[in-house]
């Protein structure tokens, strides 16, 4: 299904009956990768995926969104099909948006489950620092000596050399996208959030290490803590009934 939201078509499906659980996919990824969760709640609650702009079958944002853009494309979709007394899942980049909503949205929220969430910023390495100096070098000489085609195609070079991951596979305004997100430091707002929080962290995640698990639990009063032991990035992925056997018991604190 989809809703026109700002202009933009959104795409949403939902599965199951109960108590709405909503779910925040990754950067990169779309509605369905949250689907082994999903499918594990969707006979006692439900479940509603969304495709974030940019992703999946969702249209691409006309303009370079930051966190509070897609907040408020998530509040908008929240209000135009009336959704209440709801529990956001949010993985990863998800996660970013679902501690928006959060602190945002104390009364209709009944209760937030991040994992794996973005939104701690570590300071710059010095093999960050230098990466970006080189980049931002060649950049400016790039911009200065050529023109047309040929300038695109090397600052594309560069940008493949010197960008992550993510930032390789983006493209256009995706790009500058990642660039906003990713400086987005959540920390300051976290205290804000007054919702029971479930925060479940794969112990090896590469991408976002487990510290930053500790940081949110920390900084989010009523928060627990759960490590999957030899966890990924994708910790629902590499022990998916431990995982929804803290979800199940999660909720049914919440709803009974």
């Amino acid at each position: 299904m989809f809703i026109e939201i700002e202009k933009l078509k959104i795409f949403y499906h939902i599965e199951g009956e109960g108590y709405p659980i909503l779910l925040f996919h990754g950067w990169g990824g779309n509605s369905n990768s949250l689907y082994p969760i999903g499918n594990n709640l969707k006979d006692k609650y439900k479940v509603i995926y969304i495709d974030f702009p940019g992703f999946g079958k969702s249209d691409i944002p006309k303009f370079s969104f930051n966190g509070e853009d897609y907040k408020r494309i998530v509040l908008n979709f929240i209000d135009s099909l009336n959704i209440k007394n709801y529990t956001i899942i949010g993985h990863s980049f998800g996660g970013r948006v679902g501690i928006r909503v959060a602190v945002e949205r104390k009364d209709d929220i009944r209760g937030l489950i991040l994992i794996d969430s973005a939104g701690i910023r570590d300071p710059k390495t010095i093999k960050q620092k230098l990466s970006e100096k080189t980049f931002k070098f060649f950049k400016k000489l790039t911009l200065k000596l050529l023109k047309g085609k040929n300038k695109e195609k090397v600052l594309s070079f560069f940008q493949n050399i010197f960008g992550s991951k993510d930032y390789k596979n983006a493209d256009g305004v995706m790009r500058e996208i990642l660039v906003k997100v990713v400086n987005e430091d959540l920390l300051p707002i976290l205290k804000n959030i007054d919702v029971k929080t479930l925060i479940i962290w794969g112990e090896l995640d590469k991408e976002l290490p487990l510290r930053h698990g500790f940081i949110i639990n920390e900084n989010i009063k009523n928060s627990k803590l759960v490590i999957i032991k030899n966890g990924s990035h994708f910790p629902y992925l590499d022990n998916l009934p431990k995982v929804i056997f803290e979800i199940k018991n999660f909720l049914g604190e919440i709803y009974g």
